[in-house]
């Protein structure tokens, strides 16, 4: 269903077990900067646009530990809280299903362990995706690139033809789940690729540096200096 006004949702995946941090807890509960990683992404999301409505995907057993962190760091930002699943795949499908609006309706889907998220970022996601049915973020490859066959031979890649893709990405609602009625494929590690299985054409826009998925202690170490200067702006 088609409709003459619309809703931007974005969906905030945290889920993540975080074994390669090395912690106890799941690295989206890790404090950057004395207040949980995911709680700083929601809140500049909500910044951008208060009137986004965020659906937080959370693993169930970690739904009473998220309760008590709002009451600790006074969150208040209004979400719904979805359940997620074995696989990224699964947790967002979830998401997907819990949204029954229009079908021009807009999606992001955005890690809840990438906190530095910014306006221009979102705003040209989401303008994109309306205009062209998806927008997703990517980085130009700074380092050299080999490419690595089934035999472990390698050999190289210009790295001017790759592309180092993040979160946000965006979607119009009918084209998303259309995409997640598909069954789950291992090789496919973001939701572009699902779309793109669709033979529908990706749109990347500009990504920033600063948009890092905190995944390893040194990630964190990095993400309080861009937090930081970030601040100080």
């Amino acid at each position: 269903m088609q409709c003459s006004s619309y809703n931007k949702y974005v969906i905030v995946l945290a889920c993540g077990r975080g074994k390669r941090m090395g912690k106890d807890i799941p690295k989206q509960f890790l404090l950057l900067n004395n207040e949980p990683i995911v709680i700083t992404t929601i809140k500049n999301i909500h910044k951008i646009n208060k009137d986004y409505k965020i659906i937080l995907v959370l693993n169930k057993e970690d739904v009473s530990y998220w309760q008590q962190l709002t009451q600790k760091y006074s969150f208040s930002i209004p979400l719904n809280i979805v359940f997620g699943g074995d696989e990224r795949y699964h947790s967002v499908k979830n998401a997907i299903n819990s949204i029954n609006d229009c079908d021009n309706s807009l999606v992001a889907i955005h890690d809840g362990v990438r906190p530095f998220i910014n306006k221009q970022m979102m705003n040209d996601c989401f303008s994109v995706a309306e205009e062209k049915g998806n927008a997703v973020c990517g980085i130009i490859c700074s380092d050299s690139v080999r490419k690595i066959d089934e035999d472990k031979n390698n050999s190289m890649l210009d790295r001017n033809k790759v592309i180092l893709i993040q979160t946000p990405q965006c979607f119009r609602l009918s084209l998303i789940k259309q995409a997640y009625n598909q069954p789950f494929n291992p090789v496919f590690t973001d939701d572009a690729s699902y779309v793109e299985d669709l033979n529908e054409r990706i749109n990347i826009i500009k990504g920033r540096k600063e948009n890092i998925k905190i995944t390893l202690p040194i990630d964190l170490e990095i993400a309080k200096v861009i937090k930081e200067q970030e601040d100080d702006k």
